[in-house]
C-alpha cells in the first residue's frame, strides 16, 4: 500500500507541473507541437512552426524520497521546426527545484547559470579527481562493460539526467555517460553543453545535430566540458565497449 501511495503522489506531482506548463504555452506561445512525458503529443494552434518539449519532473524518485535533499528538475526545450533534429534546438532551460538554480541557453547566445556565464571544467585527463556521471537508469549490457572505468575516475549518479547534462555545462560535473539517454532532457542538454563550449556526441563521437529528435527515443551519449576530456573519454570508452 505504501508503494501505491508513492506512485500516486509521484503521478500527481508530475501532472500538476505538466498541466501548468501546457496552459502557459497554450496561452503564450505561437502555434507549436508540444511534447510532455505526462501528456504526450499536443498541437497548439494550426500549422505549427515550432516544437516545445518538456519533462515535468526529472528525478521523480528524488522528489519523493528527499524533497529537501535530492535534486529534481523541470526541463524545457524549444526547437524552431515542427519536425526537429537535435541541431534545431533554439533555446533551453533547466530549473533545479530544490535550490532554485537555473541554466539557460540560446543558440548562438551562450549558456548561463543563475544569470552568470556558465564555465565548464578545464580538466582534460581521466583520473580519480575527474567526476564522471554514469547514468544507471538504463543499464542493459553496457554497464558491466563500464565497470573497469570505476576505479579510474570518480563515478557518481545523482538521479536526474537534466541536472547531469546542465551540470556539465557549468563545471559542476566533468563528464557524462549514458547508454540510453531519454530525449526528454537530451535536447536541452545538447544546447546547454555546446553553447557553454563543451562537447556532446554519441558513443562513436558523431554529432547529434542532424539526428531526428524523437521525444520517445533513447540515445547513447558521451559529454564532457571540453574537447580534450571528451576525446579522452571516447578513447577509453572505445576500449571498454570493445571487450
Amino acid at each position: 500500500m505504501h508503494g501505491e501511495q508513492v506512485v500516486d503522489i509521484s503521478t500527481r506531482g508530475d501532472l500538476a507541473v505538466s498541466e501548468a506548463l501546457t496552459r502557459f504555452f497554450a496561452a503564450s506561445a505561437p502555434p507549436a507541437v508540444l511534447y510532455s512525458e505526462e501528456s504526450g503529443r499536443l498541437e497548439l494552434g494550426r500549422d505549427p512552426q515550432l516544437t516545445i518539449a518538456f519533462d515535468d519532473i526529472d528525478g521523480t524518485d528524488n522528489y519523493h524520497r528527499g524533497r529537501e535533499l535530492l535534486p529534481h528538475c523541470t526541463v524545457v526545450t524549444l526547437f524552431d521546426s515542427p519536425t526537429p533534429r537535435f541541431g534545431d534546438a533554439l533555446a533551453a532551460a533547466v530549473l533545479e527545484h530544490r535550490t532554485g538554480t537555473t541554466w539557460e541557453a540560446v543558440r548562438g547566445g551562450g549558456c548561463r547559470i543563475n544569470d552568470r556565464i556558465a564555465q565548464p571544467t578545464l580538466r582534460t585527463e581521466l583520473d580519480r579527481r575527474t567526476l564522471v556521471i554514469v547514468d544507471h537508469y538504463v543499464t542493459g549490457r553496457e554497464l558491466p562493460r563500464l565497470t573497469p572505468l570505476y576505479p579510474e575516475v570518480w563515478v557518481k549518479d545523482y538521479g536526474s539526467a537534466a541536472l547531469h547534462l546542465a551540470g556539465i555545462s557549468s563545471g559542476l560535473f566533468d563528464a557524462y555517460l549514458a547508454a540510453g539517454q531519454k530525449a526528454h532532457e537530451l535536447g536541452a542538454g545538447c544546447l546547454l553543453i555546446e553553447e557553454a563550449g563543451g562537447r556532446l556526441t554519441d558513443w562513436n563521437g558523431a554529432s547529434l545535430a542532424e539526428v531526428p529528435y524523437d521525444f520517445g527515443g533513447r540515445y547513447p551519449v558521451v559529454a564532457a566540458g571540453n574537447a580534450g576530456l571528451h576525446r579522452a573519454l571516447l578513447e577509453r570508452l572505445s576500449v571498454l565497449t570493445a571487450r
